[in-house]
């Protein structure tokens, strides 16, 4: 019974809730911010938390209304919101699909529990990570913030691999905080155990 109460439509959609709300609290919190509107946060979190204990759409769904939220109220206004979805969602999309791999038996999220799988993951998703931010960056957020053209943003930075490693020390321990931390909280502290439904 208790199983299905927490596979239910309704305790996904409470769940999902609750987790935005918490990852809206996080985003008011006065943290440091980085250089190019860039701020320092936990606001993910509890979106791949979401994705541990619930399922890659109710992360979807925490990361869509928290994206939101952060487009009409916070100072980082829109561009904020655009940039850290982007930058987010690898963090449960790519741990996502790798389970689909066939040499993976079970498709489940205890799998994660496994610091090989985790790291495995994390290692996948920052990659993905830094080339979609880049890319957005280059193309988008630099030249929208700065006006920029992006040759004029490479000829600053001194070429490619420079822009690359500075986005790279910018996304580098937000990656890690964002996945480590709701792996922390949903296997050693057994909330996957306690509040999962998958």
């Amino acid at each position: 019974m208790q199983l299905a109460r927490r596979t239910s439509k309704t305790y996904i959609l409470v769940a999902t809730a609750v987790m935005s709300t918490i990852s809206i609290i996080l985003d008011v919190l006065p943290l440091p911010r980085a250089v190019w509107g860039m701020k320092v946060d936990l606001v993910g979190i509890p979106w791949v938390l979401s994705f541990f204990l619930y399922g890659w759409k109710s992360a979807l769904g925490v990361a869509t209304i928290t994206s939101i939220y952060i487009a009409m109220f916070s100072t980082t206004g829109y561009v904020g919101a655009i940039t850290k979805f982007v930058a987010t969602i690898p963090m449960f999309l790519v741990p996502a699909l790798m389970i689909q791999l066939p040499f993976f038996r079970r498709q489940e999220s205890r799998v994660y529990g496994s610091v090989v799988v985790i790291t495995v993951a994390a290692v996948a998703a920052s990659l993905t990570r830094l080339f979609l931010c880049t890319f957005v960056n280059l193309y988008w957020a630099i030249p929208f913030y700065y006006g920029m053209t992006p040759d004029q943003a490479l000829t600053y930075f001194g070429g490619f691999v420079p822009l690359v490693a500075f986005i790279a020390s910018l996304n580098l321990v937000q990656g890690i905080v964002d996945i480590y931390v709701p792996w922390v909280l949903a296997f050693k502290l057994r909330l996957s155990q306690y509040f999962g439904t998958w």
